[in-house]
């Protein structure tokens, strides 16, 4: 900040350069014709146009196309408008600084309300310099502003209108007071030359300076932004398309907001999501909106965080989003183009619009990417539509179309992409091989070492094989029931039967995905962007790069199986596969236009892919809706054999046959069955590997080992209400484990009936 000594030499040291003399000659005469016309003469539509058409003062960049002929011949909004002129503010400095900004702010909000869009916030900043030229100056600049607002006030943190009224008052505090319409002319513009010489005055450095010297420009006035020529980048650095997302600019904003302290990309999304403007959205759409802002140059990576850059701050300042059109038109693809076909032909229908931009970039299969641009577009103000339905440009169109190029970038012929990897360059050339039939798989089964030790009864194979088989669009299969019954071995040795018999990579074709409990969205199967590399990345999960293998290569088949599908709500992470096996139409795997890493937006629904979702219904699991039942066939594993069992585990290891354990397990089993609490393999099994080992911990007794095994692996499934079937049971558990001497079984089972006797309900961990 300038002390008032810098500032009195700064103020003798400024000569407006001789480019100035007619800027500030038009704007003097501007404020003379403001001060000395008549209300009546103010308040005529014509002096009313000429009022907001200032350009006397300065620029208004784009703002100067935006349409304001509605509030013209507005009554009440004139008044309000000419009433500004003779308005007495406070006399204290911060109470009217917000006065002028709350003024500006309502006069704002009636331009809105009168459908005058965009918001001409330029151009009514300039209008309210123009009648209160004491207050404001001719800097319009959100950048420009906040410079100015450093140099005098030591801190630019004031809304734009505020930072002014507060401005002109420091100079008047240390230079004294105006007493000409010249002397605020001079005033207003010293501020310009301020922001102009910024970067020395920030450096301590005090005029006089020599003028145009090596690398030295002279202060020029405010530039005019529609006479600079727009610089659209390649096409190959450019996004293909742009997603249109809920609140459109105040979506970057909140980005940007939230990115100020600096944070790391989780986070972002984490209070992105808290602050209730997205809770809705999925946070694979969180994770492009932040990629978006960084690749347009809002946000930035450092030291491992994401920080607002410059533009992002200009972005939050400005309340008209021209950077953001700007970085549109010169870094996404389409956008450009659309402004220039309806330049070219107005009164467009949506449907030409759409074909035409289909014609430019041929993988855009779909009306959805062109869509989004004109939603933008119109969003923006740059679009109106007529009485028709067609679409023109509007004046602030129009002056943005004027500064693109003349030829507009196009993606060359080897850059487009086929996203049908069944015909395009990323289809395998892969004969279709028969798909082998039931007899085949189950002797398959009966004769793999690998697969013959794992106990499946037939009739659950020939189900799952023909759940698999009966519907190519909807190869979809829910395996339910009890815990350890085999319900993910049956469908890995099913695909490892079928691979082999096919001649196929069982590896290759087969992939299992624990479901996640926080899954929310579908970004634990098709992957997110990556919006930490310099360049837009997309990570690819496991089950995304089956899906693309599955795609590529229809001929052969690929299994997906998901273990415990129920842990996280499989409405919200699945709803892509849902949508895509029901219709039949494309998986949609990103909202990107084009390929990213070689993942592509969409492909066709793979009928080749065979999806396995194993369930087990307890309180730490979702139901499934009827959505997703209506699509899946389900089966349901209750029964288990573990006679078979013991004999096929004692058929691995001769001699280690454990006679009395596997008694003691066929009881408890029995009795447990009757209520359906019973366990299934992976518990028996589990229990005999414990007890094997307890010759290693010493040859104590082995009733003792047992008793621990039973109370740490069977009795904790117990729970239920006192009911004659559930009571029947806990008593012929107590009376076995009586019997074979599992006292510390007896003391737990005793314990939980009595709990049972007096609330009604027990559980082995209450």
């Amino acid at each position: 900040m300038l002390t008032d000594e810098q500032l009195t030499t700064v103020w003798k040291g400024f000569t407006p350069p001789a480019g100035w003399a007619k800027w500030q000659r038009d704007y003097l005469d501007f404020l003379s014709w403001v001060r000395n016309a008549s209300e009546a003469e103010l308040r005529t539509e014509a002096a009313q146009k000429k009022l907001w058409n200032a350009r006397a003062i300065t620029p208004a960049g784009y703002g100067d196309a935006i349409n304001i002929d509605a509030l013209l011949a507005d009554a009440e909004f004139v008044d309000t408008i000419v009433g500004l002129r003779g308005r007495a503010f406070s006399s204290d400095v911060a109470v009217r600084a917000a006065e002028i900004q709350g003024e500006y702010e309502r006069i704002l909000g009636m331009a809105v309300a009168r459908e005058v869009r965009p918001r001409p916030h330029a151009k009514l900043q300039r209008l309210v310099g123009a009648l209160l030229p004491a207050e404001l100056s001719c800097v319009l600049s959100y950048d420009a502003v906040r410079h100015i607002a450093k140099l005098l006030l030591g801190d630019a943190s004031d809304p734009p209108l505020v930072a002014q009224v507060k401005m002109r008052a420091r100079l008047r505090a240390v230079l004294g007071e105006e007493k000409t319409l010249a002397e605020h002319v001079q005033r207003s513009t010293f501020c310009w030359w301020l922001h102009e010489n910024y970067e020395r005055l920030s450096a301590g450095q005090m005029p006089p300076w020599k003028s145009n010297g090596p690398g030295e420009a002279a202060a020029t006035p405010p530039p005019d932004a529609k006479l600079r020529p727009l610089v659209v980048w390649p096409f190959a650095k450019q996004y293909v398309g742009y997603l249109a997302v809920r609140n459109f600019a105040g979506a970057y904003h909140a980005v940007v907001q939230a990115a100020l302290p600096g944070l790391s990309q989780d986070d972002l999304v984490g209070v992105l999501q808290a602050s209730g403007s997205f809770d809705k959205v999925p946070t694979p759409t969180l994770r492009q909106l932040i990629i978006r802002a960084k690749g347009l140059g809002f946000i930035e990576q450092r030291d491992g965080l994401l920080y607002a850059t410059k533009d992002g701050d200009e972005l939050l300042g400005s309340e008209q989003p021209d950077i953001l059109i700007e970085r549109f038109l010169q870094r996404v693809f389409g956008f450009a183009h659309l402004l220039r076909y309806v330049e070219e032909h107005r009164g467009a229908t949506d449907a030409a619009v759409v074909d035409a931009l289909q014609k430019i970039y041929p993988t855009w299969t779909t009306a959805g990417v062109p869509n989004d641009l004109r939603n933008w577009s119109q969003y923006f103000g740059l679009l109106k539509r007529d009485e028709r339905g067609g679409l023109h440009l509007t004046e602030y169109g129009a002056a943005w179309a004027a500064r693109l190029p003349k030829e507009l970038p196009k993606p060359p012929a080897e850059e487009i992409i086929d996203t049908n990897p069944t015909e395009g360059t990323a289809a395998v050339a892969s004969k279709e091989i028969p798909y082998p039939g039931f007899d085949d798989i189950l002797a398959r089964f009966k004769s793999d070492p690998e697969i013959a030790d794992f106990v499946f009864d037939d009739r659950q194979l020939a189900s799952l094989h023909a759940a698999w088989r009966s519907n190519p669009r909807k190869r979809f299969v829910l395996l339910s029931g009890l815990s350890g019954t085999g319900k993910t071995a049956v469908t890995l040795c099913y695909s490892r039967a079928v691979c082999d018999l096919m001649g196929l990579s069982h590896t290759a074709h087969r992939e299992i995905v624990p479901v996640s409990p926080d899954w929310r969205d579908p970004s634990g199967l098709l992957g997110y962007f990556n919006a930490l590399h310099a360049n837009p990345t997309f990570q690819a999960e496991p089950a995304l790069r089956l899906i693309l293998r599955a795609a590529a290569d229809p001929g052969r088949p690929y299994f997906l199986v998901l273990d415990e599908m129920n842990l996280a709500r499989v409405e919200r992470y699945f709803a892509p596969f849902l949508s895509a096996m029901e219709t039949g139409k494309e998986l949609v795997l990103h909202a990107n236009g084009a390929e990213v890493n070689d993942v592509p937006p969409r492909v066709p629904w793979p009928t080749n892919l065979y999806i396995a979702g194993t369930v087990n219904m307890d309180e730490t699991t979702h139901p499934f809706s009827d959505k997703v039942l209506d699509r899946a066939f389900t089966l349901e594993f209750w029964d288990v054999d573990l006679k078979l069992f013991f004999e096929r585990a004692a058929a691995r290891s001769p001699g280690k046959r454990l006679p009395d354990v596997e008694a003691v397990l066929n009881e408890l089993h029995d009795a447990m069955r009757a209520v359906r609490r019973h366990f299934g393999y992976r518990t028996a099994g589990e229990v005999l590997a414990f007890m094997h080992a307890v010759p290693e911990l010493g040859g104590a007794a082995q009733e003792t080992f047992l008793d621990q095994a039973v109370f740490s692996k069977v009795l904790p499934r117990l729970r239920g209400e006192d009911t004659p079937a559930f009571k029947g049971a806990l008593e012929t558990l107590l009376g076995i484990c009586k019997r074979r001497g599992l006292t510390m079984c007896e003391a737990k089972l005793t314990t939980m009936m009595d709990l049972l006797k007096r609330t009604g309900v027990t559980r082995f961990w209450a």
